[in-house]
């Protein structure tokens, strides 16, 4: 009896296993939390070859879902391309973490330079560490960064867990929330 049953959950993963071609699509088509999503079960799974990684990271990283990057960068060695989206992930989870320590620690980020990408993690980390900010409140810490038509506000959850909350705003109108732990 056992055998029968997982002869058909077998056969009923396989029917709904999701091919890379319909990973690419859903990715092409911006469907990040979806492909993040689908694509961590698959990779927690077993599936870890480079080009689905790399596809899955980059989707979970643009919904701002960038700890499972940690584990993921470590699969990414085998090419010049691969080693960088390893770094992309690797500077992505340590600005996250300085970040957080920056708002809630008081740590200083001058000086301190990381890669520089179109994340809003980096564009944060980057004014942080540069001293290009505002305070706005020092207890509780809030903090505005305007570049280049970019305003964005940094702030600090009331959660019993804190939460480094990051506002993109056009104008007055709130564009984005991302929210870091």
């Amino acid at each position: 009896m056992r055998n029968i049953v997982l002869i058909f959950m077998l056969f009923f993963i396989n029917i709904n296993a999701k091919t890379t071609e319909e990973f690419i699509q859903d990715f092409k088509n911006k469907k990040y939390d979806a492909v993040c999503q689908d694509g961590l079960q698959y990779y927690y799974g077993g599936r870890q070859d480079e080009m689905f990684v790399t596809l899955v990271g980059i989707s979970c990283a643009n919904v701002d879902n960038i700890n499972p990057l940690g584990t993921m960068q470590a699969k990414l060695v085998s090419t010049k391309e691969a080693r960088e989206t390893s770094s992309y992930f690797a500077s992505l989870l340590l600005a996250k973490r300085l970040i957080y320590q920056f708002m809630i620690d008081d740590i200083s980020l001058q000086n301190l330079q990381l890669p520089k990408s179109n994340h809003i993690l980096s564009f944060v980390f980057e004014h942080l560490g540069s001293g290009n900010f505002v305070y706005l409140n020092k207890k509780p810490k809030m903090i505005k960064i305007d570049d280049e038509g970019k305003s964005v506000l940094i702030s600090i959850s009331d959660d019993e867990v804190k939460r480094v909350l990051i506002d993109e705003y056009n104008g007055v109108t709130l564009k984005k929330r991302h929210w870091f732990q």
